[in-house]
């Protein structure tokens, strides 16, 4: 009698324990979440919709694995308006928000300059046109201080689910006879290339439709 009445005081006091993971919203409304983020911070609600289909003049990443600069000329971003919130969270201990989205079929369009850096030496330049279709490009922003949010500030994570559907095609003879068909690391070069381009994904979708904290990328 004495272990079950310990047994039923330990449940109790388990339960009366205010719970450290708090989901105030479901994460398909648009509504509770851009009132949830404007009460915890300065942001303003927005009920627009990223384009299906837009264009960024230059973009400029680097994958220092690879020991390369890219840059991205009239880079076409597509589906970018597919994206989707799959999880929202307030972790009370931590004082931290956890916003996560997922991005399926996101296509990229550019002529890509490769800039190739070595020790001593002078960098080489190579030109190709690329289009990739990534499966799923699943996006999560920690954001810390609960009650005074700010995206701007804050890091995206970008996890690429799976490898790009693409192609590639050289500019010139050097290019063609400088890439390399070898793909065995090319989940490095991925994430790497995510890491530039998680910023501007996230908070061009979250400015846009969800609640605008004045930044873009």
């Amino acid at each position: 009698m004495k272990r079950l009445l310990l047994t039923v005081c330990l449940v109790t006091a388990c339960v009366a324990v205010p719970p450290k993971i708090v989901r105030p919203c479901h994460v398909k409304n648009k509504e509770c979440l851009r009132e949830n983020l404007a009460a915890n911070s300065a942001c303003k609600p927005r009920y627009g919709s990223v384009p299906s289909q837009y264009k960024i003049p230059v973009f400029k990443f680097y994958t220092p694995y690879f020991n390369a600069t890219y840059i991205d000329h009239d880079l076409v971003i597509r589906n970018h308006d597919k994206c989707a919130v799959s999880e929202f969270f307030y972790n009370m201990a931590s004082d931290t928000a956890v916003l996560s989205l997922d991005c399926p079929l996101l296509r990229l369009e550019s002529t890509r300059t490769l800039i190739q850096h070595a020790s001593k030496a002078e960098n080489t330049q190579y030109s190709f046109k690329f289009h990739g279709t990534y499966p799923l490009i699943r996006l999560t922003i920690n954001l810390n201080h609960a009650n005074s949010l700010d995206l701007c500030s804050s890091f995206t994570f970008a996890d690429v689910t799976a490898l790009p559907i693409f192609d590639i095609n050289p500019t010139d003879v050097k290019t063609a006879k400088f890439l390399s068909t070898d793909l065995t690391l090319m989940n490095i070069y991925e994430r790497e290339t995510f890491s530039y381009r998680a910023n501007q994904l996230a908070r061009k979708y979250i400015n846009t439709e969800i609640c605008d904290f004045g930044c873009d990328a």
